[in-house]
């Protein structure tokens, strides 16, 4: 093989390093402080800071109750993402996000401990420039004092992909395996 071929094809390796969003209380993109209470306010709330409308929920991880307990995922990317809290497992102070689907024209991160003031954190994802691929990295959020309940991604109708391309993109998939198939077989 070419030395030159060899040395491209390292240097293309390099160019696609992960690059994390790193999220704490103190980050300048986020408004602090709404939904004080129990009570979950969810979508209105994140409308109602960001003067959105007909938002949707994109994602959203809870922290388990019990240690050995899996972390309960929901939303329309829930088996496109995962969250693994950090710190403990029942009482986390931070999380890592991480995944891809959602492109993230407008989207917004809720990080909720409603026992606590504020109850809750609210980040721009669009704003703060994340690409719906990067890891999101949260820490320090009511160390000692509190806990992370859940955090929630929300975002507008065209974060999701339409149902005509994932049925494409599926029906690609499908033709792609029935070839393989077809040349392991003859």
């Amino acid at each position: 093989m070419n030395a030159r071929v060899i040395a491209a094809g390292l240097l293309s390796l390099g160019a696609f390093q992960a690059h994390a969003l790193y999220l704490t209380p103190s980050t300048t993109d986020m408004i602090a402080g709404y939904g004080y209470g129990p009570s979950n306010c969810e979508p209105g709330c994140v409308e109602e800071v960001f003067d959105a409308e007909d938002l949707i929920l994109l994602y959203k991880a809870d922290v388990p109750k019990l240690a050995s307990d899996p972390v309960a995922e929901s939303g329309v990317f829930a088996l496109s993402y995962q969250t693994q809290f950090t710190n403990t497992s029942t009482d986390p102070s931070g999380a890592t996000i991480s995944g891809s689907g959602i492109t993230c024209g407008t989207c917004y991160l809720a990080i909720k401990d409603g026992g606590q003031s504020p109850g809750y954190y609210f980040f721009d994802l669009g704003f703060a420039g994340w690409d719906g691929s990067e890891t999101i990295t949260l820490a320090d959020f009511w160390p000692g004092k509190g806990a992370i309940s859940h955090i929630s991604i929300w975002g507008d109708r065209t974060s999701v992909p339409e149902p005509g391309t994932l049925s494409l993109l599926g029906a690609g998939l499908l033709l792609a395996g029935w070839k393989r198939r077809k040349q392991l077989f003859r």
